[in-house]
């Protein structure tokens, strides 16, 4: 079984999130059945974004490595808190160790600047969140990164997209690389997001 760690910042954006408990759900379902999706957040209930709310199964500080085989970061919103995992030093951990491990990583949207927080950009293809005047995009240049304008970008074990709406899209290539090219193309048919224009 192929567990996928989905880690869940306050001020996340729920959709985003939802991309992954969609397209990992279908799979269980319908597809390899090999894949479980696991949270992770910093308290056992998490605000999101637009002022709802989710209960998470992990606290990250109780996470081990080991028993995950990737790790997906759903964007979100300064307003409601999202950066503040930017100077948590256990989920900025996180990250760095599960890179180090060679494991695949997925971000979605402003998620990229959380990598960029924990240093493992430099050198790498990363697709962000268009807005703020350019200033997500000079921050990646800053730590390093190498700017990606498509919606979905693949550099390695990283893989980012650069908006909500790219969040399925991440989600199912994050299953490719755990399940196959085959499996990902069947959970894309039977969720109708094979008219993929990136």
């Amino acid at each position: 079984m192929k567990r996928v760690l989905l880690l869940l910042p306050r001020g996340f954006e729920t959709l985003e999130a939802a991309a992954f408990a969609d397209v990992f759900g279908w799979d269980g379902v319908c597809g390899s059945k090999s894949t479980r999706l696991h949270s992770a957040a910093a308290a056992p209930r998490v605000e999101t974004s637009f002022g709802h709310s989710v209960n998470a199964e992990l606290l990250w500080t109780e996470v081990e490595v080991g028993d995950f085989d990737a790790l997906a970061l759903p964007g979100g919103f300064a307003r409601y808190g999202y950066y503040d995992i930017c100077r948590d030093q256990a989920a900025l951990a996180l990250l760095r160790d599960f890179t180090a491990a060679g494991k695949p990583l997925a971000a979605v949207c402003t998620a990229a600047l959380v990598w960029a927080a924990a240093g493992i950009v430099s050198e790498r293809r990363v697709a962000i969140y268009g807005g703020e005047q350019g200033r997500w995009l000079r921050q990646l240049a800053d730590a390093g990164a190498l700017a990606c304008d498509r919606r979905l970008c693949v550099d390695g074990r990283l893989i980012s997209g650069s908006a909500p709406s790219s969040a399925p899209y991440v989600a199912l290539k994050l299953l490719e690389m755990l399940t196959g090219a085959d499996n990902a193309a069947a959970i894309a048919a039977m969720t109708g997001y094979t008219e993929q224009r990136l």
